[in-house]
């Protein structure tokens, strides 16, 4: 205090920190030198303390406005924490941050507001929107089969249990992704579901990607609204089901499978339940499942382009395959 008191500078003008001078001469609020009491120097928490994503079992960090908003809105995990930017300026705090904090209050939810360095830290620099909550892990459930329709309901009998689903169009709508391994595909794929009304989201279990908070921030929290199984056996599972009577169309190029291909116009008028395959960004379905499936269809190009882009990415296509099913007696 008194070096800061006269303005004594060092040799290039600095003014010097007396605590650090302390610090460097071993010189504690305890004591001089070694025989100092270590205990009563203060402590400065690390710079990563304020967030540990995995501190807890089986917990993560979903980060991002419609993310965080979906799973306090939806309420099927457990919360532990939210974060929010201490910081927060400008376009960053609007209403939905508002929103965000007066759900988290009134469910009791522990908020702790964090600086934006450590905040991106814990997200792995991923675009967070200045919030982030800290949650249960979902994982997807093995599906083993879907139940014939019947008077606007059906059974989904997975490894655990058997639920009666209430189908949200007229008939129900499932997509199934034959080994989708990009998280932002997944992502994408989920909203257009649903979106567009289907009823759950069928993945591989080997190849497939997992449920992770990166989906759920590319589905704008879809992830929280839509069921999302797994299948260990995908052809056999589709055959199941078109023996209860679903129709299985896979989405293929024009000269793929032992059926000729049909455009999405053959989807409007669909008097059955209905299985939209999706196949993998770089090889597309597997064999086996486009010649088992009920219809095989394509999307036309509308114009000459170069061979390399012959098809669409496969979240564009999932929305304009899931636009155009029409089911009987729907507007």
């Amino acid at each position: 205090r008194d070096v800061c008191r006269l303005g004594l500078k060092d040799k290039i003008g600095r003014v010097p920190n007396p605590l650090l001078a302390a610090t460097q001469r071993r010189e504690y609020p305890g004591g001089f030198g070694k025989d100092a009491k270590r205990r009563d120097r203060v402590k400065i928490p690390t710079s990563n303390a304020a967030v540990r994503p995995t501190d807890l079992p089986d917990s993560e960090l979903l980060y991002g406005i419609a993310p965080v908003l979906a799973a306090l809105n939806k309420g099927s995990r457990e919360i532990y924490k939210l974060y929010y930017r201490s910081d927060n300026v400008g376009d960053v705090f609007h209403h939905k941050m508002e929103e965000i904090l007066s759900k988290a209050r009134e469910q009791g939810v522990q908020i702790r507001p964090i600086s934006k360095e450590k905040l991106a830290r814990a997200v792995a620099n991923n675009i967070h929107q200045g919030v982030a909550l800290k949650v249960s892990k979902t994982k997807n459930h093995m599906l083993l089969g879907l139940g014939q329709f019947k008077d606007g309901q059906y059974e989904v009998s997975t490894g655990e249990d058997v639920y009666v689903y209430e189908s949200r169009r007229k008939y129900p709508l499932w997509v199934c992704l034959d080994r989708i391994q990009d998280q932002y595909n997944l992502g994408s794929i989920m909203r257009s579901a649903l979106f567009f009304g289907a009823d759950g989201i069928i993945v591989d279990y080997k190849e497939g990607c997992e449920p992770t908070p990166q989906v759920c921030k590319a589905s704008a929290g879809a992830r929280e609204f839509i069921s999302c199984f797994s299948s260990q056996n995908m052809a056999d599972l589709l055959g199941q089901a078109k023996e209860n009577g679903w129709t299985v169309i896979s989405t293929t190029a024009r000269d793929a499978g032992n059926k000729p291909p049909s455009t999405p116009d053959c989807l409007a008028g669909l008097d059955s339940p209905a299985i939209v395959v999706l196949g993998n960004e770089g090889f597309g379905i597997r064999e086996q499942i486009i010649n088992s499936s009920s219809m095989n269809v394509h999307i036309p190009v509308r114009a000459d382009t170069p061979e390399m882009f012959d098809s669409l990415n496969v979240g564009v296509a999932a929305a304009l395959m899931l636009s155009a099913i029409r089911f009987a007696g729907e507007s």
